[in-house]
């Protein structure tokens, strides 16, 4: 894919340069006085302008051609028409000073060369109208040209299209194309790249071309890994279906996109997204299967553990009949963006399962990232996958501090089990305020059985016994009560610890405790009945509202 001599050529025989003007005969005795770095630099037009205004009758890429007769004492005037016609993009100022003066002023020279303006002095003999003919004849043979390369491109890649049965392979065609790589990121933010840019942008490195496409930046450079280190790399977006369609990502890796370039890129837009959609809703039918496996496996309606083997063969996942097998639901504790998986997020989470080389199944219900994780491979290898997987997801997708709850393991015929034990372990550890990066149900002690009693009338009133007397207090005497006992209790009924915690005095606390008694009606010192307070607080946590929950 890399830009050869050959390439270098064949752009250059599609352009009329500065170096082609300076070749004309029409020009002959010309002498370039500033910007002869860029012999290469193109020119579209040819643009003869008497006026002090020079600029307003020009565009990018002409070239100016005056006598500059009306400038003729005001080198000021003339400074400030360089400084315009580089703001427009003039590609060559062409002035005949000789009619006025004997050469250009060293000032004006030294303007141009610090704008990077070519600037030529043309002799008292050369006639206009010959260069603007000779230089429109030029372009016109080198237009002609270029369309027909691009007409040979175009049928190329329309041979191509018709002849893939797979995006990568259409990618690939464009890239041997264009000479740079070719990338579409789609509205569910997956990454499609041909197998010659995946040997290019290696696995881990995608990791940081999929973050800066999830955040969905218009900026004109990509940071991309290249001789060692990070590099900004110029891009072209093309947006397809609005900004949240499909993206198509042109990297200028190997050099910038020629006019010609630009122009098959411009024609194949359209094409090239059809073909992609098309390609994109057969993979989304194939990936909805899969995750319709997970789904219906952790809801048990895949029958025996024979069935199961054999769905799971058919969408392509690898389990074992013999193994078993743990679900983890991943909770967000500090969300960022938003407080949930969106179902755009599944093909990042896939990208990053895929680089980590793991079995991982995984589907999103409901807002909540679920996996599916062979437990056979140890406990400690499958935490080590996890950890990686959570710096994944947070470097990728900025989705904060992440809890796992974990359930034990199971026969794949019990997956459904292991599923409402981990959904259960997620209610109590959300609820609760449980943030630890790994959560099993043995985590939780007593949490976890209180969670299995019905939420029934005696439940209700066992919780209204200890605990509403001192709501209603605090709802209508704006205190603090209800904590304060909470504090009080987790400080093990040690009254200077409990001082300290809430950030509060002695007398403070005693006073705060002597209240709850005479509201509960009965003394809180006896140990039997601190326990039953501190099961009617864990009664409240679990059968409250859990955080964004609607109840």
């Amino acid at each position: 894919m890399r830009v050869d001599g050959q390439k270098a050529q064949t752009e250059r025989e599609l352009s009329f340069t500065l170096e082609d003007l300076l070749a004309l005969s029409a020009m002959a005795g010309a002498k370039l006085l500033a910007g002869g770095e860029r012999l290469d630099r193109p020119i579209l037009r040819a643009n003869v302008v008497e006026g002090v205004h020079l600029s307003e009758w020009s565009q990018a890429g002409d070239c100016v051609i005056s006598s500059g007769y009306v400038f003729r004492g005001q080198d000021g005037l003339l400074l400030q028409e360089l400084d315009a016609l580089s703001a427009e993009g003039a590609a060559v100022l062409c002035l005949k000073p000789t009619r006025f003066r004997e050469e250009l002023p060293a000032v004006v020279v030294r303007r141009a060369a610090e704008l990077d303006l070519p600037l030529i002095e043309l002799p008292m003999t050369a006639i206009f109208a010959n260069i603007v003919q000779e230089s429109m004849e030029a372009l016109f043979q080198r237009e002609t040209h270029s369309f027909q390369v691009v007409q040979d491109k175009m049928e190329g890649l329309l041979g191509a299209f018709m002849g893939s049965d797979a995006p990568e392979a259409t990618l690939a065609a464009v890239e041997r194309a264009i000479a740079n790589p070719l990338m579409i990121f789609d509205e569910e933010n997956e990454l499609l790249i041909s197998n010659e840019s995946r040997q290019l942008l290696l696995e881990p490195y995608q990791d940081d071309i999929i973050k800066q496409l999830y955040e969905r930046s218009n900026g004109d450079c990509l940071l991309i890994h290249r001789d060692g280190g990070q590099v900004p790399v110029p891009v072209h977006f093309f947006d397809i279906g609005g900004p949240s369609g499909i993206r198509v990502i042109i990297l200028e890796y190997y050099g910038p996109l020629s006019v010609v370039d630009q122009r098959v890129i411009g024609r194949i837009s359209h094409l090239l997204a059809a073909e992609m959609k098309n390609a994109i809703a057969v993979r989304k039918i194939r990936r909805k299967y899969k995750q319709q496996f997970v789904e219906n496996w952790l809801f048990g309606e895949l029958g025996d553990a024979i069935n199961i083997c054999m769905s799971a063969q058919t969408d392509g996942y690898r389990i074992s009949a013999d193994a078993s097998y743990w679900v983890a639901i991943v909770n967000l504790n500090t969300p960022r963006k938003d407080g949930a998986f969106l179902t755009q997020d599944v093909n990042v989470i896939r990208h990053i399962i895929r680089n980590l080389d793991s079995n991982i199944m995984f589907t999103v219900l409901e807002g909540k990232l679920i996996l599916v994780v062979e437990a056979q491979k140890g406990r400690d290898e499958a935490l080590r996958a996890i950890a990686l997987l959570t710096e994944k997801l947070d470097y990728i997708m900025d989705k904060g501090d992440m809890s796992f709850c974990i359930s034990d393991p199971h026969p794949i015929q019990d997956i459904p089990k292991a599923y409402q034990q981990a959904r259960t372990i997620s209610t109590i550890s959300s609820r609760c305020n449980i943030r630890d990066s790994i959560i099993t149900y043995d985590k939780l002690g007593v949490l976890y059985l209180l969670a299995l009693l019905p939420e029934d009338e005696a439940i209700r009133r066992y919780q209204e016994k200890y605990l509403r007397p001192l709501k209603e207090y605090d709802a209508s005497h704006r205190t603090a009560l209800y904590e304060s006992l909470r504090t009080y209790l987790d400080a093990g009924c040690n009254t200077q610890k409990a001082a300290q915690a809430m950030h509060s005095h002695y007398n403070t606390v005693v006073y705060r405790i002597g209240q709850v008694e005479r509201l509960l009606g009965f003394p809180i010192h006896d140990v039997e009945t601190q326990l039953q307070i501190r099961i009617a607080y864990k009664l409240d946590q679990l059968h409250g509202e859990e955080p964004g929950e609607k109840r």
